[in-house]
């Protein structure tokens, strides 16, 4: 009697949802190696197709990271925005718990965006850029201070900054527990933002505190 041998078909899919695959299968491996070792044949074989096939979705291995770091930018922005029915600066510590325990999860991917958006690329600073005016967008509401004077901008965004600098030095020494990490994050910008606003840390804090009344207790749905 014959034996019979089993083999996958090759599953065919629509032209979109195979560039989502091969953006999945990017970031999959951009979890555990930087952006640039981030291999075309390695994320062909994965997908099941040949390495030509992959440049019809992508014009070159150029586009292909471009793709995979946009995608990882905006999963952060996703899975930090975060706390929507707490008071602001309680919005704010969940957001910020919530990044920290991604990059905890997600070294590589997130050493690769911070550090890639540090070099030459344009394309790739214009990625990360749009993070970090997100990022400054969501302190400065949950402030209620949507059209922030210049003091105020450049508290915010260099907050942003700090955070992004002080987690890389966490993630490297890892001789800091992640809760003091947060707490000096959390504090930066408090004072940070009462030396912008020419107030005391306490005076900002019953700001926040009115504010989340004026909401009605809730942040925006």
């Amino acid at each position: 009697m014959a034996t019979r041998t089993s083999t996958r078909p090759r599953v065919r899919l629509e032209a979109e949802d195979r560039r989502s695959q091969l953006i999945e299968l990017g970031l999959t491996m951009l979890a555990t190696q930087p952006l640039d070792r981030v291999g075309i044949e390695e994320i062909a074989a994965a997908a099941g197709i040949s390495r030509g096939l992959l440049f019809h979705y992508f014009a070159s291995k150029r586009d292909f990271h471009l793709a995979v770091a946009a995608a990882a930018a905006a999963q952060l922005l996703e899975v930090t925005d975060t706390g929507r029915d707490l008071p602001p600066l309680d919005r704010l510590r969940s957001s910020l718990e919530a990044y920290v325990g991604y990059v905890a999860e997600n070294e590589a991917l997130y050493v690769g965006l911070v550090r890639g958006a540090a070099g030459a690329d344009p394309e790739l600073q214009a990625v990360f850029d749009a993070n970090r005016a997100t990022f400054t967008g969501r302190v400065l509401d949950a402030l209620g201070q949507a059209t922030a004077e210049p003091a105020l901008r450049v508290a915010a965004r260099g907050w942003v900054g700090f955070v992004e600098e002080s987690t890389l030095d966490w993630l490297r020494h890892g001789d800091l527990d992640r809760s003091t990490l947060i707490a000096i994050q959390e504090d930066v910008l408090v004072h940070a933002v009462s030396v912008a606003l020419g107030v005391e840390p306490s005076v900002l804090e019953a700001m926040a505190a009115a504010l989340a009344a004026s909401r009605g207790g809730v942040g925006d749905s």
